[in-house]
């Protein structure tokens, strides 16, 4: 509308544009809502996924971290285990000596006493034939002084 037909428009027309205008700014004032609604959504997005992005690169360093602890950790178990497996070796051979030693040792003392019966056997035997010989003899005697 010119500015002519305004002037000559009645109230009850210019309250009705009145009206009209102000529905057409609460609707435009909605969209405009909407929209920055919109870009407030997009806006978080890229910053999201700007931390996101920054919250990966993080992560991988994270993984590389943890991933070269777990092989320092492994070397030092392989390291560990081998020392163990020395010392292992270290401690059944020195069981094994002391084992030969006390078995050698333990030979050692069998064939003393194993020496010890015998001549105890020897001497009982020979006190044995002794009173035998000394009982014949007796018999002997006996029997010439009948």
């Amino acid at each position: 509308m010119t500015d002519r037909e305004l002037r000559k428009a009645s109230r009850r027309e210019l309250l009705q544009l009145l009206v009209e205008e102000k529905r057409e700014n609460d609707m435009l004032r909605d969209q405009l809502q909407q929209l920055r609604q919109q870009l407030d959504k997009r806006q978080l997005q890229l910053d999201q996924s700007g931390t996101l992005a920054e919250a990966a690169l993080k992560l991988s360093g994270i993984f590389d971290a943890a991933e070269s602890a777990c092989q320092y950790y492994t070397e030092n178990i392989r390291t560990l285990s081998g020392r163990q497996e020395e010392i292992c070796r270290k401690m059944e051979q020195e069981t094994r000596d002391k084992c030969d030693r006390m078995l050698e040792q333990a030979r050692q003392m069998s064939r003393v006493y194993w020496d010890e019966y015998t001549e105890k056997c020897s001497r009982y035997m020979k006190s044995m034939e002794d009173a035998q010989r000394g009982s014949e003899i007796g018999d002997r005697a006996e029997m010439e002084a009948l």
